[in-house]
């Protein structure tokens, strides 16, 4: 078996409300059922005789389904822009975008590579990257195909990452919890700490 291929067993954070997650982040159930239940409405009345009144609730059963999708696609609810931030930092730190790591890090931020291997603060966790992503550990290709997010309260929350990465020397895959802190709820969220969960050909950080 590959090390890829390998599923590890990460504890995962708190999902939000069933309403907010079904209606603002993954409507696509709503929106399949809302037409199957115009469609099916509309035939089962256009049976009885009553096709007017069938084409009505087809008409409303799919203006509701378009505009639970157009709600979904329009609005960003504040996990799914702290998932976004999450990989604003997946993508500086795998392309050495001081930066941009810069304005996401915080200035006294932790980032663990392993237990024996820590950077703290956010000027080293900067030359650390430069000195080390950014020579001949090269990170040639990467994404965060999973991210769960939770916020803890007005100025603190958890993501965790599942990360896919190539290149020289680079495990295939990784998975990494990052805490976040913003000042106020209008100020965007700065990294605090990041530590991984499991590399793979390593034992698990977790715990």
């Amino acid at each position: 078996m590959q090390l890829s291929d390998l599923t590890p067993q990460i504890a995962p954070l708190p999902e939000p409300g069933l309403v907010e997650r079904l209606t603002l982040e993954s409507p696509g159930g709503v929106v399949v059922s809302l037409v199957v239940i115009g469609l099916a409405g509309a035939v089962i009345l256009n049976a009885r005789g009553r096709l007017k009144l069938g084409l009505i609730v087809l008409a409303v059963a799919w203006a509701l389904a378009g505009a639970s999708f157009f709600i979904a696609s329009t609005v960003q609810t504040p996990r799914e822009a702290l998932m976004a931030r999450t990989r604003e930092l997946v993508r500086a730190l795998a392309e050495v975008d001081s930066g941009a790591m810069g304005e996401i890090l915080s200035p006294d931020a932790v980032v663990e590579v392993r237990r024996v291997k820590t950077f703290r603060g956010r000027e080293s966790i900067i030359r650390a990257a430069e000195m080390y992503v950014g020579g001949s550990t090269r990170i040639e290709s990467h994404r965060a195909p999973e991210i769960q997010a939770v916020i803890d309260g007005a100025n603190a929350a958890r993501t965790q990452a599942r990360v896919r990465h190539s290149g020289p020397g680079i495990p295939p895959a990784s998975w990494w919890r990052i805490e976040w802190y913003r000042p106020s709820e209008g100020e965007p969220w700065v990294a605090v700490e990041v530590k991984p969960l499991w590399i793979a050909g390593f034992a698990s950080f977790e715990g």
